[in-house]
């Protein structure tokens, strides 16, 4: 499950860049929101035993725990994307001519293109969780460090934008218009809450600069 994290950053690069459908926009989204995660926690373990900042340590501790819970994810998700879009292709490559064959094939694609919309759904509803920390980092964290953390913020926006337009070109397909109009309403609620919190976190660092 773990394939592209246990090989260098050149061979996934060098594959995402090459002619294969896979890896692709969404596992790229799935890698920005675990560097911006990454770097949220980084800039929790900058704060914290740092003196000035006695009064938020237990803070700065749950959101570490909880920044590497959702960089962990994020990392689960570069290769979920993989798989859901490899078994959304299998389904185009179903034999088609009878009518029942015609039919299977098309109940299959619809359900692996649902599937293959969840993927990046989830990557952009955990990057909106993840830019609430980022706020909160911004406001309390060390401030020698806080244009990490708009860094980190600028690649959680990356998440949900790029992850975005994979779940629209799923949904382009799907019939089901009340299950596209659900999954729909969960995407742009997550993209105002990411918009929301990038503006907050520009606005903070830039006042410290």
């Amino acid at each position: 499950m773990y394939m592209y994290l246990d090989q260098s950053l050149r061979e996934y690069l060098n594959d995402l860049s090459s002619s294969q459908p896979t890896p692709g926009g969404g596992s790229a989204a799935a890698l920005s929101g675990a560097m911006g995660a990454a770097l949220a926690s980084m800039v929790t373990r900058l704060t914290i035993g740092k003196s000035g900042y006695a009064d938020v340590q237990d803070e700065i501790e749950e959101i570490l725990q909880k920044t590497e819970e959702l960089r962990e994810r994020f990392q689960q998700l570069i290769q979920e994307d993989i798989d859901a879009y490899e078994r959304l292709a299998m389904s185009f490559r179903l034999p088609k001519g009878s009518s029942e064959e015609n039919e299977a094939r098309s109940r299959a694609i619809q359900v692996r293109l649902h599937e293959a919309a969840l993927v990046p759904l989830e990557v952009a509803e955990r990057a909106a969780e993840l830019m609430h920390f980022c706020v909160r980092l911004a406001q309390i964290g060390n401030k020698n460090v806080r244009s990490d953390i708009a860094a980190g913020a600028a690649l959680v926006m990356s998440a949900a934008q790029g992850a975005a337009w994979m779940v629209r070109v799923n949904l382009r397909s799907l019939k089901n218009q009340q299950l596209v109009e659900q999954l729909q309403g969960r995407l742009e609620a997550a993209l105002q809450q990411v918009e929301a919190g990038q503006s907050d976190v520009a606005r903070l660092v830039g006042g410290t600069l």
